[in-house]
């Protein structure tokens, strides 16, 4: 039986939820046909201090923002240089043959940047021709490191990401623009929104604004809700904590004069989505997709500067969504899109199916399948 392996790390950016999504994919086009294993490279196969990087990055992410977008901005730098590259590869070239070793696959797929090009140094460094497809979970500007010229096949979420690429010295034909990978469960929900808040029981009437910070609820969640509460607007809020514990206590005790309602991390996210009327977040590429997919409008209140920061104006230039830095401005975009009956929500909707990909995760899959 073909075996599969996903190269990822629990860093933040879903490289986790992208496997699993793809893994989805697979098995519902050939149930039973492929046995499938992701790794952590992170954790298990880099030295100390770099093992406790999964462990340590939301928190990284939420406490000190720009020295990770500056170290972002460093090793997209680096990247360009060959000898940068040769001293990483060879850094890690034990580790990444050692990965091989004892995660023997029939192919190999990657999903987290920083390893793309020390696992494929290693894995031809052993003469080994087994295919090795990248698929890129940064959306509309992804950092140098992605982009190899000894992997097999580049699967790239945008036509900015790939035009990139062939600057960086991608051959056309590696690569194929698919969109970004996000659950079949998005793609194939056939609720209505009526159906979807009759599952979740909220209110059939109101206007709802869904506000997220990730899986591990980072951002200015609370004081973005706040300052649209401050409004009155005759919506209902619906802000999910993900795993940050303090933040989901701190939502549930504070003074609201609106409808409120709080969840912690869910796995749902499919049908509360579909049961929403208007999405807040940061400018994550699989949550901008998910939603595209369900046409649920966007206010983007930030994102990560130089990875994530790029979304934001792919978004933007084709109308899909506002951006709104910070919670005051969120709140003036939140009124001004309710206003009328919802008219500016309305006018976002043609913008949606612009970006909107569905059939992504389907060409990922059957890409891998050919390949097996």
């Amino acid at each position: 039986m073909p075996h599969i392996l996903f190269l990822m790390s629990d860093t933040g950016g879903g490289h986790r939820a992208a496997s699993r999504a793809i893994e989805a994919a697979l098995q519902e086009r050939e149930p039973g046909r492929f046995t499938v294993e992701l790794v952590d490279l992170w954790k298990d196969y880099t030295p100390f201090p770099f093992n406790t990087i999964p462990d340590s990055a939301s928190h990284w992410l939420d406490a000190l923002p720009s020295s990770y977008s500056a170290t972002f901005w460093m090793w997209d730098m680096l990247a360009r240089s060959r000898w940068w590259s040769r001293l990483y590869c060879g850094l890690l070239s034990s580790w990444m043959k050692r990965l091989h070793v004892e995660h023997p696959a029939d192919v190999i797929v990657c999903v987290h940047a920083a390893f793309v090009r020390p696992a494929v140094h290693a894995l031809r460094k052993t003469c080994s021709n087994k295919p090795f497809i990248t698929v890129i979970t940064d959306y509309a500007w992804p950092t140098c490191l992605w982009y190899d010229p000894r992997v097999d096949r580049c699967l790239v979420p945008t036509e900015p990401a790939y035009e990139r690429g062939l600057a960086l010295g991608m051959k056309p034909a590696q690569m194929l623009v698919t969109g970004p990978p996000v659950h079949p469960k998005f793609s194939k929900l056939g609720l209505s929104k009526s159906e979807a808040r009759t599952q979740l029981d909220w209110s059939p009437d109101k206007r709802v604004v869904l506000i997220i910070g990730g899986g591990d609820g980072t951002g200015p969640v609370l004081a973005t809700a706040r300052a649209i509460d401050e409004r009155e607007l005759d919506c209902e809020l619906v802000v999910i904590a993900g795993r940050n514990q303090s933040l989901k206590t701190a939502l549930e005790s504070a003074p609201w004069k609106g409808a409120m309602r709080v969840y912690g991390f869910v796995e749902n996210m499919h049908v509360m989505m579909r049961a929403s009327d208007l999405l807040i977040t940061k400018a994550g590429p699989a949550t901008i997709t998910e939603a595209a997919i369900l046409g649920l409008p966007l206010v983007l209140n930030g994102g990560l500067k130089y990875q994530e920061s790029p979304n934001i104006d792919y978004v933007v230039e084709r109308e899909a969504g506002v951006y709104a830095p910070g919670a005051k401005k969120t709140a003036d975009q939140v009124e001004k899109l309710l206003e009328h009956e919802g008219a500016g929500l309305e006018a976002l909707g043609a913008g949606l199916t612009r970006i909107a990909q569905p059939d992504a995760v389907w060409k990922i899959a059957d890409e891998i399948r050919r390949y097996v």
